[in-house]
């Protein structure tokens, strides 16, 4: 039985850190839109996603930060990737996504990429 999306969001000064756990496909990635939206619509554009116990990513699921990773950056902001499952890594892969992602090895290095913007 697939496990729902959940978005567990915390703050660390400016840096929105969104754990993103379970299954996300077509029927779960709404709720992760969403949390994007509304972090948009209150100008916290800097985020880093930890996807290290997301269990699957569906082409929605890429399609849905694709699409607000280009509107952050309009505002100078970002949406990196800070760990991520080898599953997950294996789908940005085959989907040619892991260059379009500034990833990085932990979730703090992602957080401290952030210094100095």
């Amino acid at each position: 039985m697939k496990k729902h999306v959940t978005v567990e969001i915390t703050t660390q000064g400016e840096i929105q850190i969104l754990k993103v756990t379970g299954f996300m496909d077509m029927t779960e990635v709404g709720r992760f839109e969403q949390t994007l939206d509304r972090l948009i619509i209150d100008h916290k554009i800097m985020m880093v996603l930890d996807l290290a116990e997301l269990e699957y990513i569906s082409s929605a699921g890429l399609g849905a930060i694709i699409g607000r990773i280009r509107e952050v950056r309009r505002q100078e902001g970002d949406i990196r990737i800070g760990s991520c499952s080898e599953r997950v890594m294996e789908i940005l892969k085959i989907f040619g996504f892991a260059d379009v992602f500034h990833m990085y090895k932990d979730m703090q290095q992602a957080i401290q990429s952030y210094q100095g913007k």
